[in-house]
């Protein structure tokens, strides 16, 4: 039996969870340009022509190194327009497959969707935490858990001591925490700004 490996169009590494064991002598990439993703919010359209061109470039890597990758274009005359239509096109077009990976993506209405994908499609499921930061979902939630107030600069403090980065021993490097005060500073009169 073989996997079909979902990735999206900020999941563009190597290193992504649902890469971890891929076989590919049995298993595909599956990777679509949809326009529900597109317009589900307002995107400048340079925006998507560069995450569009990423992906499109990820995949060719990919395929360069013998990952068998099921790409679909946003111009596709059979683009089904939303990743669970192309999910299910590309179960439908090969029957072998018996189980569907997705690292977890970071937006909370993506994730919600793809959570009901074991009961809509006739395969395993399998959603992977993303690896690819420094903290973990369930260690934000443990931290937040019993907090009357959530700040996330009490949770960057932390995960700065953690890892040790920005840090210069037990103190912050430079010697602050933050420099939000100086963000926050009008840009002076003087100031030359570009213009278009």
């Amino acid at each position: 039996m073989s996997a079909l490996t979902l990735i999206l169009g900020d999941q563009l590494t190597p290193d992504l969870s649902s890469l971890s064991d891929f076989n590919p002598s049995t298993d595909t990439v599956l990777m679509a340009e949809v326009m529900e993703e597109a317009t589900y919010v307002g995107h400048h359209k340079k925006k998507l022509a560069f995450v569009f061109s990423a992906m499109r470039h990820f995949a060719e890597e990919l395929e360069a190194t013998g990952v068998a990758v099921r790409y679909v274009k946003l111009t596709d005359p059979e683009n089904e327009g939303s990743l669970r239509g192309e999910v299910a096109r590309a179960l439908d077009a090969d029957p072998g497959i018996d189980t569907l990976i997705i690292t977890k993506p970071g937006e909370w209405r993506l994730l919600s969707d793809m959570e009901v994908w074991a009961n809509i499609f006739d395969v395993e499921v399998e959603l992977r935490d993303d690896t690819r930061f420094i903290a973990t979902l369930s260690e934000f939630s443990t931290w937040a858990a019993h907090r009357k107030q959530l700040r996330m600069e009490y949770f960057y403090r932390e995960m700065r001591q953690k890892t040790g980065l920005l840090m210069e021993g037990d103190s912050p490097a430079g010697g602050k925490w933050n420099y939000d005060q100086d963000n926050r500073k009008r840009l002076p009169k003087s100031a030359v700004t570009p213009q278009r």
